[in-house]
C-alpha cells in the first residue's frame, strides 16, 4: 500500500484562494459582458447627442419643408451650449438650419450611407455629421457645439470619415460575433493583471497569515511531544488552538485520560494482588520452617523465597515514582552507604567480599530517595545472584551522579543487554530472580533523567546507575 504524501495546509489554502479569485474575476467580467450585451449601449459625445435629440423631434410641414419641434431636451442643449448650431437636410435637399456656422456646409452633401463622420477645425473644434432614419424619412444632420470659422471667413475644414461597410454594400451594421475576439482580448488585458496582482498578494500574505494563526497549534504539538509515560495524565492546552482544531485536541486529551485511568487501574490490580500474596507467602514460609531438614524442605524454602521476592518486586514496580512529590536534595554517598551497610551481611553470607567506596566529596542531587534505594538494592541483589557466589562485589559512588555496582561474574552478553531490561526476562531460567530487578533500575534512572549502562571490566562486569537529577539531565560517556 502506497502511503499518501502529506500536504501543506498553507499551500492548499493559498491555491484554493487563488482559484477562487480567478473564478470571481472571470464571473464578474462575464456578468459585465452579459450586461453590455443586454443593454446594447451606444456611446456618444455631445454632438452625437444633439443629433439624437434632433432626430427625435424633427417634422415635415404641410408644404414639405423641414422643422424642428421646440422640445425641452433641445432647449436644455441650447442653454448649456450657447454656440450650438445644426443643419438638417433630406434627400430632396430641403434644409433646416439654426445658429452661426460656416456657409460652405450648406453646399456640402454627404452620402446618405454614412452612419457617422467627424469634421475637424483644428485640434479642439469638431463637427458631427450623421444620417438617421426618422419618422419622416432618412435625414442628414450636421451639428456642433463649437463656433466654427466665426472670425475667419476663409476657414479650412478637414473631414475625417471612419466608415464600416459590408463587402456587399448597403447600410453598415455591427455584429456581436465580430467583436467577440476583441472583447475577449480586452477582458484578458483587464483580468490577467488583476489576477497576477491578487495572486501575488495571496502567495505572500496567506502563508504568513496562516502561519501566525497556527502558532498556537505548533505550541500545542510541541507540548504533546513532551508527554512521557510518567506524565501521561497531562492535558494539552486548548486556549491557543484554532476553534476548528479544538475537537481533535479534546479527543486527544480524552484518550490520554482513558489511558491514564486504565494504567492506574492495572497498577492498582498488580499492587493489590502482590499485597494480598504477602500474607499467605509469610504463612507458608513459617510452616516450611517447621518441616524437618531435608532436600525437599530446602527446595520448598527456595521456592517460597523466590515467590516472596516476586511479590516484593511487583510492589516495588508500583512504588517507582509514587513519591514524586517528595524529591529531596540527598548526598549519594550517604544514601549508597546506608544501602551497602544494610545489605552487607547478606552479601557476605552468600560468599562474597563486599566493598563500598564513596565519592571524595559530597555528591548532592535532587532525587526521589526511595526510588534510588530500590534501584541500587536490586542491582546489588542481581550481582549476588549471578556472580557465582565468589569474588568481590563493590559499590562505588561518583560525584558526577554515578552509582556503580561491580562484580567478578560473567556479566551480561552484549547481544542480551537490551532484552534484559524487559520485565520478566531472565538469562538463567534456573535463577531465583523474577527478571524485574534491571527493569526497576532502568525506570528509576529514567525518572531521574539518567540511564542504566553496562560495561565489561578487567575482572568482571559493572552496572552503572546514572542520575541526571531532577530538572538537569546529564549525558556522560561510560
Amino acid at each position: 500500500m502506497r502511503l499518501r504524501k502529506s500536504r501543506s495546509l498553507k499551500w492548499i489554502l493559498t491555491r484554493r484562494l487563488i482559484g477562487l479569485q480567478a473564478c470571481l474575476l472571470v464571473f464578474f467580467f462575464v456578468l459585465l459582458a452579459g450586461w453590455v450585451w443586454i443593454i446594447d449601449p451606444e456611446l456618444e459625445d455631445t454632438n452625437e447627442s444633439v443629433i439624437r435629440v434632433l432626430a427625435e423631434h424633427v417634422e415635415r410641414k404641410a408644404d414639405g419643408t423641414l422643422n424642428v419641434i421646440e422640445a425641452p431636451e433641445l432647449a436644455e442643449l441650447t442653454r448649456r451650449y450657447p454656440d450650438l448650431w445644426f443643419i438638417v437636410r433630406d434627400e430632396r435637399n430641403n434644409i433646416y438650419q439654426r445658429g452661426a456656422f460656416p456657409k460652405e456646409l450648406l453646399s456640402e452633401i454627404f452620402p446618405m450611407s454614412i452612419d457617422g463622420a467627424t469634421l475637424k477645425d483644428g485640434p479642439t473644434k469638431h463637427v458631427a455629421v450623421g444620417n438617421r432614419d426618422t419618422p419622416i424619412g432618412r435625414l442628414q444632420f450636421v451639428t456642433s457645439t463649437d463656433r466654427i470659422g466665426a472670425k475667419n471667413q476663409d476657414v479650412n475644414i478637414w473631414i475625417n470619415l471612419d466608415i464600416d461597410l459590408p463587402e456587399s454594400g448597403g447600410d453598415a451594421e455591427m455584429f456581436w460575433l465580430g467583436v467577440v475576439p476583441a472583447t475577449g482580448a480586452i477582458l484578458a488585458i483587464l483580468v490577467v493583471p488583476i489576477l497576477l496582482v491578487t495572486g501575488a498578494a495571496t502567495l505572500i500574505v496567506t502563508p504568513y497569515s496562516i502561519g501566525r494563526s497556527l502558532t498556537g497549534l505548533v505550541d500545542t504539538a510541541n507540548q504533546a511531544k513532551t508527554i512521557e509515560f510518567e506524565t501521561r495524565s497531562t492535558h494539552l492546552d486548548v486556549s491557543k488552538v484554532p476553534s476548528e482544531i479544538i475537537p481533535l485536541v479534546d479527543a486527544f486529551n480524552h484518550t490520554l485520560s482513558k489511558l491514564d485511568h486504565g494504567y492506574n487501574k492495572h497498577s492498582r490490580f498488580l499492587a493489590d494482588a502482590a499485597h494480598e500474596l504477602r500474607t499467605p507467602i509469610a504463612i507458608v514460609r513459617t510452616r516450611a520452617d517447621l518441616l524437618p531438614e531435608s532436600a525437599d524442605s530446602r527446595q520448598l524454602l527456595q521456592d517460597i523465597d523466590r515467590l516472596s521476592r516476586v511479590a516484593h518486586q511487583l510492589l516495588d514496580m508500583q512504588a517507582i515514582g509514587a513519591d514524586s512529590r517528595t524529591a529531596q536534595m540527598v548526598d549519594l554517598n550517604q544514601l549508597a552507604g546506608r544501602i551497602a551497610a544494610d545489605l552487607a551481611p547478606g552479601v557476605i553470607d552468600a560468599g562474597y567480599d563486599f566493598f563500598f567506596e564513596p565519592a571524595p566529596a559530597e555528591a548532592l542531587f535532587m532525587i526521589y530517595p526511595s526510588t534510588i534505594e530500590l534501584a541500587v538494592t536490586n542491582l546489588i541483589r542481581n550481582a549476588v545472584d549471578h556472580s557465582g557466589y565468589k569474588g568481590t562485589i563493590a559499590v562505588t559512588v561518583d560525584g558526577r551522579g554515578f552509582i556503580d555496582v561491580s562484580d567478578e561474574g560473567p556479566g551480561i552478553p552484549a547481544a542480551e543487554r537490551v532484552r534484559v531490561l524487559e520485565p520478566f526476562y531472565r538469562l538463567n531460567t534456573h535463577s531465583s530472580g523474577a527478571g524485574l530487578g534491571l527493569n526497576l533500575a532502568q525506570k528509576a534512572a529514567e525518572l531521574h533523567l539518567g540511564r542504566l549502562l553496562f560495561a565489561d571490566t578487567d575482572g568482571g562486569f559493572r552496572v552503572r546507575l546514572e542520575i541526571g537529577g531532577l530538572g538537569a539531565g546529564r549525558q556522560h560517556s561510560f
